[in-house]
């Protein structure tokens, strides 16, 4: 008897909730230096997900495969211009220096690091080719408008960060070779590409629980902060399925979508926070709430798919 996305999510999320501890203990006993994560943050978007991404591409390219692309590629546009509007209009009140903090974290979600592995575990392959290519505008933005809430871009840096993104230019090779027919690679590079790909679940939540291990100050009283949490877990994922169950879209690509906008805050919140002077501690606190809750609100969310 086949499983329920929900089904599926519970499991999956127990086997993630196994992994984030495992980084979470092994950052508090010191095996996971601050370095060590960020190598292991580097590894992931460098080379793992990069080659989980190719994988994805590696299914019978037809019409409605491509359809389905093209048409997330627009849904998932739609949704940044969604994420960028809410973010102007729902914190009032907040400090400026929380203010950019709570809304880099509504247009740019962890569904890099976690998108990608859960989705991948509850729709198979293409869940991750949608993944893939839904995360393309949240990358414009993350380079463009998320960047500027925390320091001044020009438009040549973030071009030039886009092009030459890894997981990006994995797209670009992964097309390719779907348009081609997937041409049969030579065994060694298959096997090394597959080997490689197996590793993203368990490298991706690693960093995540080292990231909560180092979130310090964690201030629970912050009204704002739960507020963040209750908009970005379970609101806006119900607008975007209201919007496209209206809209009659396809259950898996309005499946994907619908998860990937239920992601909690991106871990890049923190660490441009840190970077370029702002509310890091803040962050740290989006970060590590948002991820906690969510491994309990992804579940639920798959209940209405």
């Amino acid at each position: 008897m086949a499983s329920s996305p929900f089904q599926t999510m519970l499991t999956l999320q127990l086997q993630l909730f196994v992994f984030v501890l495992a980084g979470f203990l092994l950052t508090k006993l010191g095996t996971i230096s601050p370095q060590g994560r960020k190598s292991l943050s580097d590894l992931l978007i460098n080379f793992i997900l990069p080659c989980n991404i190719i994988c994805s591409f590696q299914i019978e390219m037809t019409a409605q495969v491509l359809a389905s692309c093209a048409l997330m590629l627009v849904i998932a546009g739609a949704a940044q211009l969604l994420y960028l509007f809410l973010s102007r209009i729902i914190y009032p009140g907040a400090a400026p220096g929380r203010l950019a903090c709570l809304r880099y974290a509504t247009v740019c979600s962890n569904a890099g690091f976690l998108g990608l592995p859960i989705i991948g575990g509850v729709f198979g392959t293409i869940g991750t080719l949608l993944t893939s290519v839904a995360l393309i505008p949240q990358r414009v933005v993350m380079w463009s408008a998320g960047l500027s809430l925390f320091t001044k871009t020009d438009g040549k840096s973030v071009v030039r960060k886009l092009a030459t993104h890894p997981c990006i230019v994995a797209v670009y090779i992964g097309f390719a070779l779907m348009i081609g027919g997937n041409p049969e690679l030579p065994a060694f590079l298959q096997r090394s590409l597959s080997s490689a790909s197996g590793c993203t679940t368990c490298v991706s939540m690693l960093v995540i629980g080292s990231i909560l291990a180092g979130a310090e100050h964690i201030d629970v009283k912050d009204a704002m902060m739960w507020w963040y949490t209750l908009a970005r877990l379970v609101l806006i994922p119900l607008l975007v399925f209201a919007v496209l169950s209206l809209l009659s879209v396809d259950k898996t690509v309005r499946g994907v979508m619908v998860l990937i906008s239920g992601m909690p805050a991106g871990s890049t919140t923190a660490i441009l926070a840190a970077r370029y002077e702002g509310d890091a501690a803040y962050a740290s606190c989006l970060v590590f709430v948002s991820t906690l809750l969510s491994l309990l609100t992804l579940p639920l969310l798959c209940l209405i798919l």
